[in-house]
């Protein structure tokens, strides 16, 4: 009986593991697949860290350690002055 014991338990731990592995790659691929596909949820995402951008617009400026904003672009006012006359 101790034996039979013994062995569900060692069973069970070596399951541990591999389940670990397992649901790694799995995470591996998906990243994959959501890099190739340019999934923009990425950026805001837990657990992943974003070292390095290739697929940036002409003239985009990279800075290291930097948080991602988007800022909408002025438009002119209705009078067709624009917002920096203002200031």
């Amino acid at each position: 009986m101790l034996r039979i014991i013994l062995w569900l338990i060692a069973v069970g731990l070596s399951a541990v593991p591999l389940w670990i592995l397992w649901r790694a790659g799995k995470k591996a691929s998906s990243l994959d697949f959501r890099i190739m596909q340019n999934d923009s949820t990425l950026l805001e995402e837990d657990g992943i860290i974003i070292s390095q951008m290739t697929g940036l617009p002409v003239g985009a400026q990279v800075t290291k350690d930097a948080n991602i904003v988007i800022v909408p672009t002025q438009s002119a006012q209705a009078n067709g002055a624009s917002p920096e006359e203002y200031a």
